[in-house]
């Protein structure tokens, strides 16, 4: 029986890591991953529960164990290769000595020497050369990236592991795009205003899970949200979560995302109970919905790249 010569439909699945990030992409070029949650196997399950034993790039949005933390699974696991990884270094989690951080570091060594994984820069330079979704890096500039943490802005602001963190932008046209927020800052949106550059996006996927930024308060909280929705533009916002740490996504988040789109549509991998009221009666949260009209559905978030959309489901079957 011959072969379809039907290409795949990309689809990036934001995967359910609890309080973490972790996304990844399938699509005509093969599986791409960004970021891969806090430690344990959610990446790894999801690309054998698909077959997938290949991943020809991950990206590393910054250091955090809660989005770098299943990286060292994956990469040490004999089963699938890691063709490349894109990263910035983080003096801070070495003289730290993070736990984490120093596995992935033993992690990527044994991986360039048993698979010849590749490790490279992760900046508005990088160029990712695909037959399918375009990718790009919206954050950190190069300069910003080589200051490195602890260095300095142009500006004169100290950089953090959070304020160096990658926004990626994965699309299959105008209308079709999703931005992976990471861990970005205000010094990220302020950079884009500055070059006067428009990082709109139909889905995005909400920073710090819905949290404070670093080192701000709850009002800062709000006006970030405000700020990066009016930025971004999306039509749906979404928070990878934990349903009970920290509060996340908090009410002065969720309070900015609405007023800067009165309409936007809202979805949490994990559901805090608070918000379940809400999916009844409110339309910000009706993808929340069952299929039958009953109960919370909840969940890893499939997005499906269409012509001229991005459609946004709960895939309840992914690990």
């Amino acid at each position: 029986m011959p072969t379809s010569s039907k290409k795949p439909k990309p689809c990036l699945v934001v995967l359910d890591v609890g309080h973490g990030s972790a996304a990844v992409l399938h699509d005509e070029g093969g599986t791409l991953v960004c970021d891969a949650g806090p430690k344990g196997t959610h990446v790894l399950r999801h690309l054998q529960a698909r077959r997938v034993n290949q991943v020809d790039t991950m990206l590393l949005s910054h250091a955090d164990a809660d989005h770098i933390g299943g990286a060292v699974t994956l990469l040490l696991d004999a089963s699938v290769r890691v063709g490349e990884v894109l990263l910035n270094a983080d003096s801070s989690k070495v003289s730290n000595k993070s736990p984490v951080f120093l596995q992935l570091c033993v992690a990527l060594v044994d991986a360039n020497r048993r698979a010849k994984t590749q490790v490279n820069e992760l900046t508005t330079s990088t160029r990712l050369e695909r037959n399918g979704a375009q990718i790009e890096v919206l954050h950190p500039p190069d300069a910003w990236a080589r200051a490195g943490v602890g260095g300095k802005s142009p500006t004169g602001e100290r950089l953090t592991s959070n304020s160096l963190s990658a926004a990626v932008r994965i699309s299959c046209g105008p209308r079709c795009s999703v931005l992976l927020g990471a861990d970005i800052e205000f010094s990220c949106v302020d950079e884009w205003k500055a070059r006067g550059f428009q990082p709109s996006a139909s889905i995005l996927v909400f920073p710090h899970h819905g949290g404070l930024t670093g080192g701000g308060s709850l009002s800062d909280a709000a006006i970030f949200a405000y700020q990066l929705v009016q930025a971004v533009k999306p039509g749906i916002v979404l928070f990878s979560n934990h349903r009970t740490r920290f509060g996340h996504p908090l009410k002065e988040v969720i309070s900015g995302v609405l007023k800067a789109n009165p309409t936007v549509q809202l979805a949490c991998t994990q559901l805090p109970e608070r918000i379940h009221p809400r999916v009844a009666t409110e339309a910000s949260w009706s993808l929340h919905k069952a299929s039958e009209g009953t109960g919370i559905v909840q969940g890893s978030l499939r997005l499906d790249f269409t012509k001229d959309s991005v459609q946004c489901r709960f895939e309840i079957a992914s690990p």
